[in-house]
């Protein structure tokens, strides 16, 4: 009974259509076969799939006359011509900035929640001040001396003034 499922398990397989992927094929001008999600830059590349297309189809756009009455092109100057970057090398790039600025996103709300948590304390020790908390601060010694109601109404506007600076 197993036996006889078997070659129908595999024509079931076999009839259920797979999606094609859209990536683009090609071998490059040495010969090294490409896979990448963008297409060729250069028409020397021998096309073999591209997404929606038959093999050898793609094939750059070419310069329109319109185009070509466009002014001449400086002197060559004396650096030396820097060759495209393969479609390797730009998804690399295109990566590295992806992540480069992922990594800045997480950096500036780490100190978005740093500085969150920083105001809160500010805050409540202003609340504290205000309500009579009892507030001490070292000495040059290390002791600690605790604030007279001078040296309080000091601390409360520089505390005010923190807050107005840094958490407004």
């Amino acid at each position: 009974m197993l036996r006889s499922s078997v070659p129908c398990l595999l024509a079931a397989a076999l009839a259920v259509p797979v999606p094609a992927l859209a990536y683009w094929q090609w071998r490059d001008a040495n010969g090294h076969m490409v896979y990448s999600d963008v297409p060729p830059s250069t028409a020397a590349a021998k096309v073999l799939r591209a997404p929606g297309r038959h093999a050898g189809e793609f094939q750059p756009v070419q310069v329109q006359a319109a185009d070509a009455a466009a002014p001449a092109p400086a002197k060559p100057s004396s650096k030396p011509a820097v060759a495209a970057p393969t479609p390797e090398e730009a998804f690399q790039k295109r990566r590295e900035a992806s992540l480069k600025a992922a990594a800045e996103d997480a950096r500036k709300e780490t100190e978005a929640a740093e500085r969150a948590v920083r105001c809160a304390q500010l805050r409540n020790y202003a609340t504290g001040l205000q309500q009579g908390m009892r507030a001490a601060v070292a000495g040059p010694d290390g002791s600690l001396q605790h604030l007279n109601s001078e040296q309080r109404q000091a601390e409360i506007l520089k505390t005010s003034a923190n807050l107005e600076k840094h958490c407004s």
